[in-house]
């Protein structure tokens, strides 16, 4: 089995990262990323360039989105669907999740316990719990691996997982290629049986659960510790 290691929650110039696409494919090729998944806020306007940077450099580029809510912040991959972030509520959000899973995408919650406002806002799940039963993939540890809400994120997950088999991705949340001092990252490893894969793989592999939460370097499975 092929463990191919990607990050699924970046962002560049053309929301609030510090990348450009360009230099956000070079960084991951440069840290041994198979693969990414650009999900600049609210927009996908980077995600064309993104890919023909993936291309050049030996990159996957999936495309995607994150809808960043007053509620709450939404992961949608596959680049399919077309849903203004603007007419998503607490009352249609599911509505909004199943119309976007019918055109094709994968989606996921970001970051669920995050601080939120005023440091981030919407940043925490706000999304009326029923919700979660309708995600592909939960951001069971996001951000850096010491984060203390990633405590609270674990452990809802192994419900989720339970009760709707959620797959678990890891979720950086790259904005910039600056590393914290004495701060670990994780990587979310598809487990493929094919050294190579296209992105409706990658999203096949995610939906059905065929995930591992490793460290950035080795890959050492760091959600069951």
């Amino acid at each position: 089995m092929n463990k191919l290691k990607f990050e699924l929650h970046t962002h560049t110039i053309h929301s609030d990262g510090k990348f450009t696409t360009k230099s956000l494919v070079e960084s991951a090729k440069k840290w041994g990323y198979y693969g990414i998944a650009l999900t600049d806020h609210n927009t996908d306007s980077g995600v064309e360039e993104a890919i023909e940077w993936g291309k050049k450099l030996g990159v996957l580029v999936i495309p995607g989105i994150e809808w960043t809510t007053f509620y709450g912040h939404i992961v949608v991959l596959g680049g399919n669907s077309k849903i203004d972030w603007r007419t998503i509520t607490p009352d249609n959000v599911i509505e909004k999740i199943l119309e976007a899973k019918a055109s094709g995408d994968i989606v996921g919650l970001a970051h669920p316990y995050r601080v939120g406002y005023p440091v981030c806002t919407g940043g925490r799940n706000c999304f009326p719990r029923e919700m979660l039963q309708y995600i592909d993939f939960y951001e069971a540890i996001s951000g850096e691996i010491e984060e203390p809400t990633n405590k609270r994120s674990i452990k809802e997950y192994y419900d989720l997982k339970n009760r709707y088999g959620t797959s678990a991705v890891y979720g950086r949340d790259w904005h910039s290629d600056i590393d914290r001092e004495g701060a670990t990252y994780g990587a979310t490893y598809l487990l493929s049986e094919k050294e190579e894969i296209t992105i409706q793989e990658a999203l096949n592999l995610i939906k059905e659960g065929k995930t591992l939460i490793g460290d950035r370097v080795k890959g050492k499975n760091i959600l069951e510790e």
